[in-house]
C-alpha cells in the first residue's frame, strides 16, 4: 500500500487521519513567541479566547514533525509515500517538507518520495489527499496514486467566507486597505483558491448571511453538470452563528439532492487567520 503524508493545513477528516498508511505532519501556532503544534497542543477555544486582544502568528512544521511522519510509516513497511499539502502559494510549508524529504531519501535509499502541491487550502486541499488515500486502498501503484491526486487537484474546488478581515490582513493574506473598506461597508468576500494557488475574492456580499448563501450558490454550481465525488462543509468554530450558518448550507445543499456531506472544523493554524466565523465548502468532482 501507498502512503499519505498530508500537513495539518489539509484538514484531513479524522476517519482520514486514523487510517494505518496515513500520517499528518503539524503546522505550528505561536502566542507570544512559545510554539504549539496544530491539533495536539492547543485548541480553538484557546485561541479564541487569546484573539479577543491578541494576533496569533503561525510557523512551519518542525524538521522532527516531517521526519516523525515518513519515517513512521517507514517502519511500518510503506517505503512508497506521496505528500499532499496546501498551496505553497500561501504557505512555505511545501518547501519545508520538500527539503526534509529528500534528506530521508540520502539517507534511507529505500524510501520514495513524492511531492505534491494541491494548489489549495483547507479542505479542498484534504479532498485532493483523499483521492489518493481511495486509490492507494484499492492497490494503486506510486505511479497511479499520483497520477490520481495530480487529475484530483484540476477537479477541487473550494470556497469560504469569513464575518470580519482584520486576521486575514493581519496575516498579510489580504490587502490592508480592501480589509478596513470591506469593514466599513460590512461587505464580506466569497473566497476562493485560483489556478495560482492563492486567495481571490469571487464576489462580496453586505452581510455574513447573504455570504454564506452565495457561497453555498457557488459550489451547488461547480458542481451541478459533474458527477460528485465529495462535498464538505467546514466550519471554524462551533459558535451558536456558525452552527446556525451550517445548517442553512446543509439544508440549501439537501435542497439540491446532495445529501453525502463531510463536515468538520478547520485547524487552529488557518483559525489565526480567518478568525471565528469562518464557513466554508469543497467539492471534488470526477
Amino acid at each position: 500500500m501507498i502512503g499519505i503524508v498530508v500537513d495539518s493545513g489539509c484538514d484531513l477528516p479524522e476517519e482520514m487521519k486514523a487510517k494505518k498508511h496515513v500520517r499528518v505532519i503539524p503546522l505550528k501556532v505561536v502566542l507570544d513567541g512559545k510554539e504549539y503544534r496544530d491539533n495536539i497542543e492547543i485548541t480553538t477555544e484557546h485561541l479564541i479566547e487569546y484573539m479577543q486582544e491578541k494576533f496569533p502568528k503561525t510557523s512551519l512544521p518542525g524538521y522532527a514533525d516531517i521526519a516523525q511522519a515518513f519515517e513512521g510509516l517507514l517502519n511500518e513497511g510503506i517505503n512508497e509515500i506521496v505528500f499532499v499539502g496546501i498551496s505553497s502559494g500561501l504557505s512555505g510549508t511545501f518547501g519545508q517538507v520538500r527539503g526534509c524529504a529528500d534528506d530521508l531519501m540520502k539517507k534511507h535509499k529505500d524510501l520514495s518520495i513524492r511531492l505534491i502541491d494541491s494548489t489549495n487550502i483547507s479542505i479542498g486541499s484534504g479532498l485532493v489527499a483523499m483521492r489518493g488515500i481511495e486509490v492507494s486502498e484499492e492497490g494503486a501503484s506510486l505511479d497511479e496514486v499520483v497520477k490520481a491526486v495530480e487529475d484530483a487537484k484540476s477537479k477541487s474546488k473550494v470556497f469560504f467566507c469569513i464575518p470580519v478581515l482584520k486576521f486575514l490582513k493581519a496575516g498579510g493574506r489580504i490587502g490592508k486597505v480592501t480589509a478596513t473598506i470591506g469593514d466599513i461597508l460590512d461587505l464580506k468576500p466569497v473566497i476562493t483558491v485560483g489556478e495560482d494557488g492563492i486567495y481571490h475574492s469571487v464576489s462580496k456580499e453586505r452581510g455574513m448571511k447573504r455570504a454564506v448563501k452565495s457561497t453555498v450558490g457557488r459550489i451547488v454550481q461547480y458542481v451541478s453538470d459533474k458527477k460528485i465525488r465529495y462535498v464538505a462543509a467546514y466550519t471554524s468554530d462551533k459558535s451558536e452563528k456558525s452552527m446556525e450558518f451550517f445548517h442553512m448550507i446543509m439544508e440549501t445543499l439537501e435542497s439540491h439532492g446532495i445529501t453525502k456531506v463531510i463536515s468538520g472544523q478547520i485547524s487552529q493554524s488557518l483559525f489565526c487567520h480567518t478568525g471565528p466565523g469562518l464557513i466554508g465548502l469543497a467539492a471534488l468532482t470526477e
